[in-house]
């Protein structure tokens, strides 16, 4: 038998947590904050995510966006509507929000889960009566 060290764990390992996380986080600029809590569906990522604790189906994330943005005075059907969410998510928000430690998007078994700075996002996702981030946590 082979043993082949430079080999990378299976997906089901990346997804568990650990101290080096927490070892490894680095605060996040407040101009990187900004930039993630200024999208409506990153911010609904960040509140999915956090909420679940576990990783999150990618296909729930579709779910619970096109059901947040759903407009039945709008012609587009709720399949279009889906298939934007995905390639937004998949092309953009979740590997920016990767990029910054805040999900782990595993893209073989679609799954995100909570990273390292994920946790920051909590006490920044208090919205005001307009649905706008209270500015004082950003500040």
């Amino acid at each position: 038998m082979t043993i082949h060290p430079d080999r990378t764990p299976p997906a089901s390992g990346r997804f568990h947590p650990g101290t080096d996380g927490a070892i490894s986080r680095r605060p996040l600029p407040r101009e990187t904050i900004r930039h993630v809590l200024d999208s409506d569906r990153r911010r609904e990522v960040v509140r999915c995510v956090l909420a679940a604790g576990d990783p999150i189906a990618v296909r729930t994330l579709v779910g619970r966006l096109a059901d947040a943005e759903q407009d039945p005075t709008v012609a587009t059907t709720i399949h279009q509507l889906r298939q934007r969410i995905h390639t937004s998510l998949c092309e953009t928000h979740l590997p920016l929000l990767e990029k910054h430690e805040i999900v782990r998007y595993d893209r073989d078994r679609n799954l995100v889960a909570p990273a390292a700075n994920c946790a920051a996002f909590e006490s920044c996702l208090e919205f005001d009566s307009l649905d706008r981030p209270i500015a004082s946590r950003l500040e």
